[in-house]
């Protein structure tokens, strides 16, 4: 297998990807993985699927404008996707290499800079890092701190892969020596832990500087929510930075089995430091049947951050 294509299989499964994102003259014609199937899918999209595209664009569009409103600008333009491992896919707006999930990614970066939630030496507990795109941009500009990534089997190893061809130097520590680190503060800098959301009870208990969500915590079943959300990890840590949907399942379109809602985050007893409209993605509109006929619409129930501390 060539290298592209290993990368390609390894950010962009069926479902797991970086996000919709419009058809690319650069990666669908000159791309890596050029092929006849490819160059068509292009222009059918480019000539059939117009506002389908448009409204791509423009999403991302606003995104990018919406990271310069908050100061990051600058990471928008060190950080370009072709210049990470897998980063094949993506769109050229204003000079600037995003997609969906590069542009979240980047505005939860300045926030966390912005907002010095993370410092050089300190812990951070990420639940649900996909394949480790936030943390490969954060340690860049917090190059010693100590991450500990919590998710399934499987998108700990897309994140290993990520996260050692960035950084090959720092520590990385595999679930099977995590019960050396059930104290979090053991954990040396420079170094990544990663842990099975079924072995999370090994770090629960421990004190960290930052813990952080953003969107699974509101597609879980309350009792996969309360085993999180009630952990001594997440009561006392110093700084909790979260993203999650208002309404997991809006009566109008169940999107997930759950019945959370933004008054179960409210019910832990933290000092709100920062609380928001999400805004990326805000006004991204797809095509997709609901109410029994089919229309270009935004997503069922907003989103919001949170950004809270111990009081």
């Amino acid at each position: 297998m060539q290298e592209a294509e290993y990368w390609q299989d390894f950010r962009n499964w069926m479902g797991q990807k970086d996000g919709i994102e419009p058809v690319n003259f650069f990666t669908h014609v000159f791309g890596a993985k050029t092929s006849l199937k490819n160059i068509a899918l292009y222009f059918y999209t480019k000539f059939f699927l117009r506002a389908r595209n448009n409204f791509y664009i423009s999403s991302l569009a606003d995104d990018i404008e919406i990271i310069k409103m908050i100061g990051g600008e600058s990471f928008l333009n060190d950080n370009q996707v072709s210049d990470t491992p897998g980063g094949s896919n993506y769109f050229i707006v204003n000079g600037v290499e995003v997609n969906a999930r590069w542009t979240r990614y980047i505005y939860l970066l300045t926030r966390i800079q912005k907002e010095i939630l993370l410092k050089d030496n300190e812990i951070w507990v990420d639940v649900g890092p996909f394949y480790g795109g936030l943390q490969g941009l954060v340690k860049k500009y917090v190059p010693n701190s100590r991450i500990v990534l919590v998710d399934f089997h499987h998108q700990l190893c897309r994140c290993y892969i990520y996260l050692k061809t960035l950084y090959p130097n720092a520590k990385h520590i595999f679930p099977s020596d995590a019960k050396k680190y059930r104290n979090l503060k053991n954990l040396p800098p420079n170094s990544f832990l990663y842990i099975p959301v079924s072995e999370f009870e090994l770090i629960s208990n421990s004190n960290v500087d930052l813990v952080t969500n953003f969107a699974s915590l509101g597609e879980m079943k309350r009792e996969h929510f309360d085993n999180y959300m009630k952990s001594n990890l997440f009561l006392n840590c110093k700084k909790m930075f979260l993203v999650n949907r208002f309404v997991s399942a809006p009566f109008y379109e169940k999107t997930y089995d759950t019945d959370l809602t933004i008054l179960d985050y409210l019910k832990v007893k933290r000092k709100i430091s920062y609380f928001e409209m999400f805004p990326i993605h805000h006004y991204f509109l797809i095509k997709r049947k609901i109410l029994g006929h089919s229309n270009y619409r935004n997503f069922s129930s907003p989103y919001f951050e949170m950004i809270t501390s111990i009081k």
